[in-house]
């Protein structure tokens, strides 16, 4: 505001004095201005008719702070700019009667020009990083920030303090206390001193423990690195078991991680630095490492160096120690830990091309953890493979089969996977894994019979879940359904249901391990279920061929003096005896380590197929007999009994019945050699849709139910003489010889 009212004054007082030289030159008639001297530097001279006035230049101002002016003393000072205007990013310089901007370093200006007026040009950051080459050197990272960039080396690199002027960075052939923190947030907890949660106390002592060993082998110093202090401090670490067992998964995982790149790093920073032994073996109780410094021995391509520790062996390809591209002393090392395999255990393992198949098949960590060190920086993918020999903590059983498992870092902060690795060689004491690339290696024992592919656990569940579904229809169909209720009617109910409770427990019960009485227990209530389901299908059968002997008009129904809570002695009672004299025989033969059901490597399984079998092959008679019966005896009964009772109808039930509970565990037993995989899906898919199938022959297939439904739906109470008589006749007889 008091610059507007100067400049307005200084306007004002200028009109005033041209008017009053204009009038004086108009009547003297000289030009002044032809004296160069009448007004001061920067300044120009204007004539008038009278007289003459002097205005300063652009970017001068007059010293008496008119705008026009004459006589002596008044001068032209420079006006500095740079005092009123600014630019983001830019310098300001002030010239006479002018200015200038600059970009400052780092920054560009829009425009291109090095030196610019005017505030419409914008100074723009300049990437440094973009350039080429890069300005930080090789095996590093430029990270580029406005009107600047920084340096850092890549993982595995250091700055090198005796390089050059310019930034440059220092291969370490080993990660370091600084490489581990940044990648796992439990690390990152011990890393704040006194403000480290109580709860995490423990956890970070082994912790920083185990960091001192890295500290140790990182730190540049003139002294040989000792594997054997380092192998003693990391044991200390290792035999705390029982602080161990109080740590989260989360936890173990990452403190084994550290423990396992701590033992890595000494082995290499000793390398780096060796004594004057070539070969160093160092043993103590839960550690031992075996590291050699190749000189002469693999003057021939074609040999194979072995290393040993604590029983288990690593056969190394000299081809293989020749592709690392090891510059300086080159270095291989065995390493075995006795106790690593406690902690990092079974519960690990994740196949990440089969999740769902982790739950469902027996694992065991059946070897010691044990490390393949080299230095170079190729750690993969060689020519020739690793040979690693690991002795069985338990001897193999011939259902078992070995998984090579490499710990991957990457995966939920660590976890045991299966890739990597094959089976080379397998014994009852010994698994021998072959591998293209150093590695932490380990075998987890599975029970091969238990492993289920993805698609068979989708289709056993799905189909689990439609039969249920279908039984509460069918046992709501022989409930509510009054018109159909007779002796034959309740033995379907009687079996339903035991199919209905039998699918319910196995679908919610069968993995619950957590409780091994609890588990026990499950497996009982399904053998139990199970047999009862096939002791009722074995009532029907005998009451079907029953009725059919005695296939005559005075006594067709004589069949239904037989008393119903004898046929539930028989069809409960037997089961619960035979579930009876197992149990008492071989407790321990109900409930296994990873599934509630009964033992099968013990031969208990037959406990069940056994009676499955054995009333299998009665009703294949029963039912062969009753069909020789009803092709002699249909034939003299009155024609309209003989059309109802159509004999390819009665063939399909029966039979459809005995496949569908019985020949489907059948497969079961045949799930070996190469046929296992097809006998698989046909017993998962028959098993599991039992009550689908048992709903369709029952229900769907009677003329009768279905008339009754039809009823239900549009809700007509009139019945056809036609279907009453149809009716009584069919309610006679076993649902499995009705006819449709």
């Amino acid at each position: 505001m008091w610059s507007f009212s100067l400049l307005l004054f200084w306007g004002c007082c200028g009109l005033y004095s041209l008017c009053i030289l204009s009038t004086k030159s108009a009547t003297t008639g000289v030009n002044e201005c032809d004296d160069t001297t009448v007004c001061p530097a920067y300044a120009t001279c204007t004539n008038t008719l009278d007289s003459y006035y002097c205005t300063c230049k652009g970017g001068f101002l007059s010293s008496n702070g008119l705008m026009r002016f004459r006589g002596p003393g008044v001068t032209c000072k420079d006006i500095d700019e740079c005092l009123y205007i600014s630019l983001s990013n830019a310098t300001c310089t002030n010239t006479p009667g002018s200015y200038f901007f600059t970009c400052s370093p780092g920054f560009a200006p829009s425009n291109g020009q090095l030196n610019f007026t005017g505030q419409d040009v914008e100074c723009r950051d300049i990437d440094e990083c973009s350039q080429d080459p890069s300005p930080c050197g090789p095996s590093s990272v430029c990270t580029n920030a406005p009107g600047s960039y920084s340096c850092s080396c890549m993982e595995g690199f250091r700055p090198n303090p005796e390089g050059s002027f310019n930034f440059n960075c220092k291969r370490i052939p080993f990660k370091c206390k600084e490489d581990v923190i940044p990648n796992n947030e439990w690390v990152q907890q011990c890393q704040v001193g006194e403000a480290v949660m109580a709860e995490y106390g423990s956890f970070c002592t082994l912790m920083n423990t185990t960091f001192s060993v890295l500290d140790n082998a990182c730190e540049n110093k003139t002294t040989v690195v000792s594997l054997k202090s380092a192998a003693e401090s990391l044991t200390s670490v290792l035999e705390q078991t029982s602080t161990w067992s109080n740590f989260s998964q989360e936890e173990t995982s990452a403190l084994a991680t550290v423990i396992l790149e701590s033992v890595k790093s000494s082995t290499l920073a000793a390398f780096l630095k060796p004594s004057a032994n070539v070969t160093q073996t160092v043993q103590t109780e839960h550690l031992e490492i075996e590291s050699k410094i190749i000189q002469g021995e693999c003057a021939e391509e074609n040999m194979i160096l072995h290393f040993k520790a604590k029983g288990n062996e690593m056969k190394i390809p000299c081809s293989t120690i020749k592709e690392s591209k090891s510059i300086g002393t080159i270095g291989v090392a065995f390493v075995s830990f006795s106790r690593m395999e406690l902690f990092l255990d079974e519960s690990f393992f994740q196949d990440p091309q089969n999740p769902l198949a982790n739950s469902q098949r027996r694992l065991k960590m059946n070897s010691h953890v044990v490390q393949g060190i080299m230095t170079g920086e190729k750690q993969d993918g060689f020519s020739n493979p690793v040979i690693y020999t690991l002795e069985n903590i338990e001897p193999k059983q011939t259902f078992e089969s070995p998984i090579c498992v490499s710990w991957d870092t990457d995966m939920e902060g660590g976890r045991w996977i299966p890739s990597g690795c094959e089976i080379h060689e397998v014994s009852e004491m010994y698994t021998t894994c072959s591998c293209y690339h150093m590695m932490n290696l380990a075998v987890i024992m599975a029970s091969g019979e238990l492993t289920m592919e993805l698609p068979l656990h989708i289709i056993s569940h799905v189909g689990l879940i439609i039969s249920l579904v279908c039984l509460i229809l069918a046992i709501a169909t022989f409930l509510l359904c009054r018109a159909i209720h007779n002796h034959n009617t309740y033995l379907h109910l009687h079996l339903c249901v035991c199919l209905f409770l039998a699918k319910t427990l196995f679908l919610t019960g069968v993995d619950k391990t957590d409780n091994q009485t609890g588990c026990a227990i499950i497996a009982g209530f399904l053998h139990y279920l199970f047999l009862a389901c096939f002791f009722w299908m074995l009532v029907e059968a005998v009451m079907l061929f029953l009725m059919v002997r005695n296939l005559k008009v005075m006594n067709y129904f004589s069949s239904r003096n037989i008393k119903m809570w004898y046929l539930c002695a028989f069809g409960y009672g037997l089961p619960g005896l035979v579930v009876a004299v197992s149990a008492g025989v071989q407790p321990q033969g109900y409930g296994m380590r990873n599934r509630c059901w009964l033992n099968t490597e013990t031969g208990f399984v037959w406990s069940f197929l056994g009676p499955v079998c054995t009333i299998i092959l009665i009703n294949s008679i029963l039912l062969t007999c009753t069909l020789c019966i009803l092709r002699q005896k249909l034939s003299s009964v009155n024609a309209e009994v003989s059309t109802l009772k159509d004999t390819r109808l009665l063939t399909f039930k029966a039979f459809a019945q005995l496949f569908i509970l019985g020949c489907s565990w059948v497969l079961g037993i045949f799930q070996i050699g190469s046929m296992a995989s097809i006998m698989a899906y046909l017993f998962t898919i028959i098993n599991s849709l039992q009550g689908t199938f048992i709903f369709i022959i029952h229900c769907l297939l009677n003329r009768q139910v279905r008339e009754e439904y039809r009823k239900c739906i549009t809700r007509k109470t009139k019945r056809s003489p036609e279907s009453q008589t149809s009716g009584m006749l069919l309610s006679s007889v076993p649902s499995t010889s009705k006819s449709g």
